[in-house]
């Protein structure tokens, strides 16, 4: 009696764990590795972009656990406290009675009914407007936007599904409001990095089915796409990403079911979910996408992943990789920033373009 018993929890927790997982995606898997972006070393200021993340962990790697986080948090933070040329307005308003909190960054040279939604990365957990003031700053001056930073909801304290929400209401309301007063927008964009980069993925996947404006194009930079942790580059680039390994590091030593259940019960989701794992969606009919990132990263099988089954799919998606580089440099002044910054600003050029055209 006790055996059957036994045997039937076992069915069950088999079957539970099997439904965690997505479909095989191997077929997305590019044969050519090969960077857009080449450098046999990265450049020169490349040492000083490691100091930074290093000094940032170190003053808290002695906290207790239950407060490291938080620490962790604002050390990230202070990585906004520079000096920038550009208008910063702090956000506290509302969509449908719900919160919209976040920072306008406004650069000289910026029109205010050309918006971008920005989303930070920071693992669902760190991060936030302030934290990533380089990449917004950047955007808007690059790109001649007002940009919105949204703060969203994040684990442990918040939760996965308001996060979510949280993006998706900061868009709306974004489509309606500048900097100043309440205006329709003229050009409309979102991006985000890292767990930013799935948000901003799952926004638009979202949009595709409802009765709202869609994005004009959007751009993924390090995205973390898939939430099943199907892909290989988490072991073989692991010893090569000095940005995640220090968090994620361990993680290809677990086998994946351990990491299904793991995420399952962090976000309380299921991982192949599409709203939390993009990559499950389907993919026609997208907006124009750019996908950057390193090929020397953790997540760079996401990248190529998405990119390729959106192409089969028939969206305009393009990937551009650079050699050697951190999970999202564009957050530390070096040359390779610079490039990745200016290919953004062709993507964008070149898609307001095609939308002239298309009107005209």
């Amino acid at each position: 009696m006790w055996f059957l018993i036994i045997a039937v929890i076992v069915v069950v927790l088999m079957l539970a764990i099997r439904n965690l997982y997505g479909d095989d995606l191997r077929q997305y898997d590019s044969t050519d590795l090969s960077a857009t972006f080449y450098r046999p070393t990265p450049s020169y200021k490349y040492p000083q972009a490691l100091a930074l993340i290093e000094s940032i962990q170190e003053p808290i790697n002695f906290i207790k656990p239950s407060k490291y986080l938080y620490a962790l948090r604002q050390n990230i933070d202070c990585l906004g406290d520079i000096e920038l040329d550009c208008d910063i307005i702090p956000v506290s308003s509302h969509f449908n009675e719900q919160k919209v909190v976040g920072e306008w960054v406004i650069s000289k040279n910026s029109d205010v009914n050309k918006r971008l939604l920005y989303i930070h990365g920071g693992g669902f957990a760190v991060g936030s407007a302030k934290s990533h003031r380089v990449v917004t700053e950047r955007l808007s001056r690059e790109l001649g936007v007002a940009v919105f930073a949204v703060n969203y909801d994040m684990i442990p304290d918040g939760s996965r599904t308001q996060g979510i929400q949280d993006c998706r209401n900061a868009y709306q309301w974004l489509l309606e409001h500048n900097p100043y007063n309440p205006q329709v927008c003229h050009r409309i964009y979102a991006a985000g990095d890292s767990a930013g980069g799935n948000l901003t993925l799952a926004l638009i996947g979202w949009l595709k089915h409802q009765d709202i404006r869609q994005v004009d194009a959007a751009i993924a930079i390090c995205p973390c796409i898939d939430s099943t942790f199907s892909y290989g580059s988490l072991n073989y680039n692991a010893k090569t990403d000095f940005l995640l390994n220090p968090f994620m590091g361990k993680f290809h030593h677990f086998p994946q079911f351990i990491l299904l259940i793991w995420v399952a019960i962090l976000f309380r989701m299921n991982p192949r979910d599409p709203k939390i794992s993009p990559i499950f969606a389907n993919l026609s009919d997208l907006p124009p996408i750019l996908i950057q990132a390193s090929d020397t990263e953790m997540m760079v099988d996401d990248s190529r992943r998405y990119t390729n089954k959106a192409r089969s799919q028939g969206s305009d998606v393009r990937l551009q990789t650079w050699s050697n580089m951190l999970h999202v440099w564009h957050l530390f002044d070096l040359e390779e920033a610079d490039e990745a910054y200016a290919e953004i600003g062709k993507f964008v050029a070149q898609s307001e373009h095609e939308l002239i055209k298309t009107a005209g």
